[in-house]
This record gives structure tokens, C-alpha cells and sequence, in this order.
């Protein structure tokens, strides 16, 4: 729902597209130094009386968001354990570490176990974990080589999750955005290099699918949906040579389980006012026994499905329902599942890239949010396909 952008504020999770590889780097010597730690578009009538939501905004900085981020979605085995056991995943500051380069807040994660009925408890840690406090970055601590191994960093969190849009019956993918004002990727440059931002542009196909007028080494690959889908191989060519995403097996989530696969294509779709999107096709066979796919990751995520969240989406769509805006629709919220207090929600009815004129969903999206008690602590991994075009509106 196109509200919920302009409602949370995000944490300040992304910075430039990087690969998936992880990196490490031998600890300097330090010194210690003890410091603090841390619907139809605008039809329905306002009701008058607006439901009440139990459900508040707060912020969160980014170092408790990476930590946090973390012991959710940390691939530590003794992590996972712990999380399976419904043990309390436990965050502890230790120390301070200066060196010459950095600044590192040092935490221990881990879980108490208690003996003889809980009169003897101790605490077991799983990771020791460094937080460099000026480059912004998470690194997991290995004391038999003495180095530290990088997790993830402030501002990368959409390389942690993709949304995934079924974009025809014959077209599944993970979606990135493109030419979005004021958000230029690196995606975007290597676009714009072989097709400058004033190149022909999809117009809903009065006549720019005629094919006189596609553009010198476009191809179509999906014209069966919401939107035409084209490729270029030269495109695909130079994208491979920057990421990864085409040796990664991802994990792929959807309303009936999970699955892993591959990405198969690069393709995109233009539009002068809807949303412009890259998309990273799928092979649909592989999807088939997980309902309708939502996201994708290429970290394994333990994604809780067995809870019943009906009074969560209800307290979520009434918090929405506080701050009116002028485009919306009357799709209602639902959470696929949740990792610890990370919930995985999305709006959409999953009909308009199969049956674009039988759909009432005009903003699709997927956001991952973290809630604690009654406080909306952020927004990860957020993504919104503007398919009404509010840019020609």
C-alpha cells in the first residue's frame, strides 16, 4: 500500500549495490577501552470513526538494527539451536576495541541455561561479534584464525531480501526498481549506458509495441502480463559481470513453504508512470509447491509460518488507516510469517500480472517489519510497484 513508505521511516539500511561474497580482515592490535553501549483508487468513503491500532512508531539506531538483524537472521548453527529450543537469544556488551583503523563496540550473543529448576543458570555463549562503529559494519569474530569475517553492513539490507512479484502466469522474478527520482543504482548506470533515460518507453501498448519501434537489440520476453516484458542479452552480459545473482541459489519463501532456485534471466519493463522494474526471473516449475512466492533471500532464513496473525494484520492495517493519503487501494495487509520479531508482510491479491483487468491491487508491495511489544521499531527490505502510474496522474 503506497502509505506505508510515506508512514515509516526507514532504517538506514542500504548503500551501493555490492556482491553477495563475504569478506574478511585480520584483527590489528588493540587496546581496550570500557564505554557505554549502545480499492478502488480514492473511491471508499472515510469512515467516520477510525479504528484504533495498539501499534506506535519508534526508532531504532543502526547499529541496534544490524544487532538485531542479526541474531535474527545469523546462519550460526548454536543461533539456530537456540531459536529452535525457544531459548532467549541474548545480546551482551563487553568491551571496546580501538586500533589504528577502527572502533570496534565488542557484544557476546548468546542464551542462559539453568540447572536443578532454575536456581543454577549460566550463559552460553554463541558468537562474539565486533560492531565498527565508523565504517558501519557487522563482523563475526573466529578465534582460532584471530580474524574477523564480515556480515553485513548499515544500508545493505536490500541485498539481504528481494521481493518476489508474480508478473504473469508465465513470469516469476525478484524485483528491483529503476530511474526512481532521486535513487540511482549501479543498475541503473549500466542501463542507462546502452539505453539513455529518453529512450521509447512502455505506453501501455498503443503503439509502442509495434515492433518497428523497439529499440535495436530489445527482445521481447513476456508480453502475457501487466507488463511487457523485454531483454536485452547485451544487458545481461555486463550485469553478470558485476553481481552474483546468477551463481546464487536463493531461497525463495512464498504462502506455502519454501524452495530454492536459480535466477534465469534479466528482463524489464518500462513505463513514462508506473513503475520501472529489472526483474530476475525465476524458472516457475521450481515454485510450483510453495503457493504464491513473496520473497527471496540468498541467506537461509528459519521463517516461523505457524502462527495465527489475523489480530497482528488487523492492528497493522488500522495503524495504516491513521494516516490517509491520496492513492491507495483496498487490498488489506498479510504476513507470510515471521524470523523472531522480524514479520514478513505484503499487499497483494496475486491476480494483477496474471489478469491485470480482474485485479484491485494498484500498489503491490513486501516489507519486512520489526515489532516489539506495540512498537514498529522499522522497515527492512521495503518494495512497492506502482502500478496505477501516480507519475501521469
Amino acid at each position: 500500500m503506497k502509505r506505508l513508505f510515506s508512514i515509516l521511516v526507514p532504517i538506514a539500511l542500504l548503500c551501493g549495490c555490492q556482491g553477495i561474497n563475504e569478506n574478511t580482515t585480520q584483527i590489528e592490535d588493540v587496546q581496550n577501552a570500557t564505554v557505554d553501549s549502545l480499492a478502488e483508487i480514492i473511491t471508499e468513503e472515510v469512515p467516520t470513526e477510525k479504528p484504533v491500532s495498539d501499534l506506535l512508531s519508534a526508532e531504532l539506531s543502526w547499529s541496534d538494527s544490524l544487532l538485531k538483524m542479526y541474531m535474527a537472521f545469523a546462519n550460526n548453527d548454536c543461533i539456530k539451536q537456540a531459536h529452535k529450543a525457544n531459548f532467549s537469544v541474548e545480546l551482551v556488551y563487553d568491551n571496546t576495541l580501538k586500533t589504528d583503523s577502527a572502533v570496534y563496540d565488542i557484544y557476546r550473543i548468546g542464551h542462559e541455561i539453568s540447572r536443578n529448576e532454575g536456581a543454577d543458570t549460566r550463559f552460553i555463549v554463541d558468537q562474539w561479534i565486533y560492531v565498527d562503529t565508523l565504517r558501519k559494519k557487522l563482523f563475526e569474530y573466529e578465534p582460532a584464525a584471530n580474524k574477523l569475517t564480515r556480515w553485513w553492513a548499515a544500508g545493505e539490507s536490500q541485498h539481504f531480501f528481494y521481493p518476489v512479484y508474480e508478473l504473469s502466469s508465465k513470469t516469476t522474478a525478484f524485483v528491483v526498481p529503476f530511474r526512481e527520482p532521486g535513487k540511482g543504482t549501479y543498475l541503473d548506470t549500466i542501463f542507462n549506458r546502452f539505453y539513455p533515460p529518453d529512450s521509447i518507453y512502455n505506453t501501455d501498448g498503443i503503439d509502442f509495441y509495434k515492433r518497428s519501434r523497439v529499440a535495436k537489440e530489445w527482445k521481447f520476453y513476456d508480453t502475457t502480463g501487466h507488463y511487457w516484458l523485454m531483454k536485452s542479452d547485451r544487458f545481461e552480459k555486463e550485469v553478470k559481470r558485476y553481481f552474483d545473482y546468477f551463481n546464487v541459489e536463493f531461497y525463495v519463501y512464498g504462502t506455502k513453504g519454501s524452495t530454492r532456485a536459480k535466477v534465469r534471466n534479466v528482463t524489464f519493463g518500462l513505463s513514462e508512470c508506473k513503475t520501472n522494474i529489472f526483474a530476475f526471473t525465476f524458472d516457475n516449475s521450481s515454485l510450483k509447491s510453495i503457493g504464491h512466492p513473496v520473497f527471496c533471500s540468498a541467506r537461509s532464513i528459519e521463517l516461523n509460518y505457524g502462527k495465527d496473525y489475523n489480530k497482528l494484520e488487523k492492528n497493522i492495517d488500522s495503524y495504516l488507516a491513521a494516516f490517509p493519503t491520496d492513492y491507495t487501494d483496498s487490498i488489506t495487509t498479510k504476513v507470510l510469517g515471521n524470523a523472531d520479531n522480524f514479520y514478513f508482510i505484503y499487499h497483494d491479491d496475486f491476480a494483477w500480472g496474471r489478469n491485470p483487468r480482474q485485479s484491485k491491487c494498484k500498489f503491490p508491495d513486501r516489507h519486512i517489519l520489526l515489532i516489539e511489544g506495540k512498537n514498529i521499531l522499522g522497515s527492512f527490505g521495503q518494495s512497492e510497484l506502482d502500478l496505477f502510474g501516480i507519475g501521469c496522474d
